[in-house]
């Protein structure tokens, strides 16, 4: 009932709602708990659409797009449903849409917004790109962040110290994070400066809580790097991490690192879209695990082997739509729910690697197979069915280009990082690795993995055949498409080539945000 009647409800009077709801922590997650799913999925698709013509009348760039894809106002004004909207509108990506029209006309009403702010992408795809933010997006941005980090943290005892570990500078994360978690927690600026974030757990002591927000690489690096300086367990230390995908062995081999109990939360987000667009609930983390056993069940439902990340999204901030992008890879289109962004986006690809499921399409399939899966996930996890989120999900495999393909088998760098986390003698030898496809002489496909040591540690060709051992093993137990492609063509060994620390093959990408996984 209530579904067919959200296409009644004005937008205005939705939009109204929603801030009541998540003005208050306790009554979002009491709806978020107890709503039909498919009635967020629902005012989602309202969204979506009003968002659209909402561009089309105030963005002179959207506008422009769609009659140079021959989408002309007859047309446009046709499109009524969500069916028409997915049908008839093209996609817009940075190539085809950011890159080719200029910051204002890709505002509304073409003017840069008067207060707000402008953040980089991380460069990771070469060069950094500018996103313009107006000051009216912050209200439901905070809102969200904050309703993520009550849900993920706010249950212990203790008030948390946040130590912002992230990059200073323009980058979004660092930026925001620090502005959003202020008005939530105290917070320390310390950048990726371990003699900082050290000095600042010896300073304030072992009595509190904190939260360290970081990308994962530099997370690994501290603590592996620092141990000698500081030990980590008699800290009450918890982390909230982005940017890039970490495999399970990468949380069980930091949680080790760190004191019992412990709490790691992923989050996913861009910065073409929006910081923060999914995060990893206890829920998400379990089907991580469970899947990870269960090979039938993650081919049944990803018809693929490797293991995603696994998040739960907010469909009225986002409405995320499933699209087939080249080579059959499957991709995922957003559309940015919020009114007051300066810079509408529109049915945006990242090119991301992921797929999204709804709640109850997801659930349908796993207690398929498991019928006793959420007294499982209750008891395992020591939550109750209150603290239960009727939200969808989104699995991410990994970023734009972020695997190699040797004859058909797709080699992800997560897999090249779990044979060296499952070696504890190269997991503490390694810093930074790379992979890369090349060709020989005769034109055939050879796989490059590239690896940079920790301070102190030199190549030398015992250690070369570790790393090559170790990697081949991994992957032909846990890559088949690999394990065929070895088997007939044995060439396709992992050619392992080791670099002293900070060598200029790595060293260029100091600047970068992130960690360059792939050669091009």
């Amino acid at each position: 009932m209530l579904k067919s009647l959200i296409s009644l409800v004005p937008m205005n009077a939705l939009e109204m709602f929603e801030h009541y709801l998540m003005d208050d922590y306790k009554r979002t997650k009491h709806f978020l708990n107890t709503s039909d799913p498919d009635l967020l999925e629902k005012i989602s698709e309202k969204k979506a659409l009003a968002i659209f013509h909402k561009a089309v009348k105030n963005t002179p760039a959207y506008e422009k797009f769609l009659n140079k894809n021959r989408l002309k106002f007859p047309q446009i004004n046709s499109i009524k449903t969500i069916n028409d909207f997915n049908k008839l509108v093209p996609a817009t990506e940075k190539d085809n849409y950011v890159k080719l029209y200029d910051f204002a006309s890709r505002c509304k009403h073409g003017e840069l917004p008067v207060r707000g702010n402008i953040d980089e992408s991380s460069g990771t795809s070469g060069k950094a790109t500018n996103w313009i933010h107006d000051i009216g997006e912050e209200d439901l941005l905070f809102k969200s962040v904050k309703f993520e980090y009550n849900y993920s943290f706010s249950n212990e005892k203790e008030d948390y110290l946040v130590i912002s570990a992230w990059s200073s500078g323009p980058w979004a994360t660092g930026v925001r994070f620090c502005e959003l978690m202020e008005q939530v927690a105290l917070v320390k600026n310390t950048d990726t400066n371990p003699d900082k974030i050290i000095e600042t757990l010896e300073t304030f002591g072992k009595n509190r809580r904190y939260l360290i927000g970081a990308y994962p690489p530099f997370i690994k690096s501290l603590l592996d790097n620092y141990k000698d300086r500081i030990n980590w367990k008699d800290y009450k230390i918890d982390l909230v991490i982005g940017g890039e995908g970490v495999t399970l062995d990468w949380v069980y081999d930091v949680k080790n690192k760190l004191k019992k109990g412990a709490k790691i939360v992923s989050s996913y987000g861009s910065s073409d879209i929006d910081i923060g667009v999914g995060f990893e609930t206890p829920l998400c983390f379990h089907i991580r695990e469970l899947i990870n056993k269960d090979l039938k069940l993650r081919k049944e439902i990803f018809d693929r082997e490797d293991v995603p990340m696994i998040f739960q999204y907010n469909p009225t901030a986002h409405y995320i739509k499933n699209i087939i992008g080249e080579g059959g890879k499957s991709e995922f289109e957003v559309t940015l729910l919020d009114s007051n962004a300066a810079l509408p986006k529109i049915k945006y690809n990242i090119h991301d690697e992921g797929k999204k499921f709804s709640f109850n399409n997801l659930f349908a399939i796993i207690e398929g197979r498991y019928p006793k899966f959420w007294d499982q996930f209750l008891r395992k996890s020591k939550t109750s069915e209150e603290d239960i989120l009727n939200l969808p999900f989104l699995t991410i495999f990994g970023r734009s280009d972020g695997t190699l393909s040797f004859d058909g088998a797709n080699v992800y760098p997560s897999q090249v990082e779990n044979a060296i986390l499952k070696s504890s003698n190269l997991d503490v030898m390694t810093n930074r690795f790379k992979i890369e496809k090349s060709f020989n002489e005769n034109n055939n496909p050879v796989f490059n993995v590239h690896v940079e040591l920790v301070e102190g540690k030199k190549p030398t060709a015992s250690l070369r055949m570790e790393y090559s051992e170790s990697i081949l093993q991994h992957l032909m137990a846990m890559n088949r498409d690999y394990c065929e492609s070895y088997t007939q063509n044995n060439s396709l060994a992992p050619k392992i080539k080791l670099y002293k620390n900070d060598h200029s093959f790595f060293n260029v990408d100091n600047d970068k945000q992130k960690n360059i996984y792939i050669v091009k």
